[in-house]
């Protein structure tokens, strides 16, 4: 097994409680987060529960990879960092190197979001990165029906067109609204064909789903960026 490079560096970056600022932290993250999950299945019978944390270990450290990408905004994880970080969950699990790359690739497509990210944080970020504009003249200009459509368009790229949630409690936090408020306005996208219903006759009990119907250039404009000063 490869021995971690003590001599690697990187940018800091907050996980949670942990400030990550070496490759041997993000092992500790990624371990950790699987221990954790491994603990909460209650499995008991061994050869299934190692099958778990292997899948756990290699879901995690994905996507803690991209995480890692978004926050220092780069294409991919550093592949120097990459290895060592490999090489440090191998080591403490005691995994074959080539066997912990063959999971990582089996469970590449299972992975959805960046580690310690839920969709709605995701996608707002990813909106403060494209924010757009509606064109909707009662709409234009309007800041939580713009965030909230902002959102709304990242989380249906995120999941590659399936419907979306929009949870109205997490909505009001971000914006700082009461729940009427951010009621209202999901309503008057709706109006506006910003956004539709999946379930035209949905009941309480359960999240509503949405789809983002808005069109660019008849419902809403990317915001030009920022000329360069000279």
């Amino acid at each position: 097994m490869a021995a971690i490079d003590q001599n690697i560096r990187m940018h800091p970056i907050a996980l949670g409680n942990v400030v990550a600022t070496a490759p041997e932290d993000l092992v500790s993250v990624v371990t950790a987060a699987t221990d954790a999950q491994v603990e909460a299945k209650g499995l008991i019978d061994p050869d299934v529960r190692a099958d778990f944390a292997l899948s756990c270990d290699a879901l995690n450290y994905t996507r803690l990879a991209w995480r890692c990408a978004e926050e220092w905004k780069t294409r991919r994880l550093d592949e120097s960092i990459g290895q060592q970080v490999r090489a440090g969950i191998c080591a403490s699990r005691r995994y074959d190197p080539d066997d912990f790359n063959s999971a990582i690739q089996a469970t590449s497509r299972r992975v959805r979001l960046p580690y310690g990210w839920t969709a709605i944080s995701f996608a707002l970020r990813k909106a403060s990165e494209n924010p757009i504009r509606l064109l909707h003249p009662e709409l234009a200009g309007k800041r939580v029906p713009t965030t909230i459509a902002n959102i709304a368009l990242m989380l249906a790229t995120i999941q590659d067109g399936d419907p979306i949630l929009l949870p109205i409690d997490q909505l009001r936090g971000i914006l700082q609204q009461r729940k009427i408020v951010i009621s209202g306005a999901v309503q008057r996208l709706v109006e506006a064909g910003v956004l539709e219903f999946k379930d035209m006759n949905y009941r309480t009990g359960k999240a509503r789903e949405f789809r983002f119907t808005g069109k660019a250039s008849e419902h809403f404009a990317y915001e030009e960026p920022p000329a360069n000063p000279e």
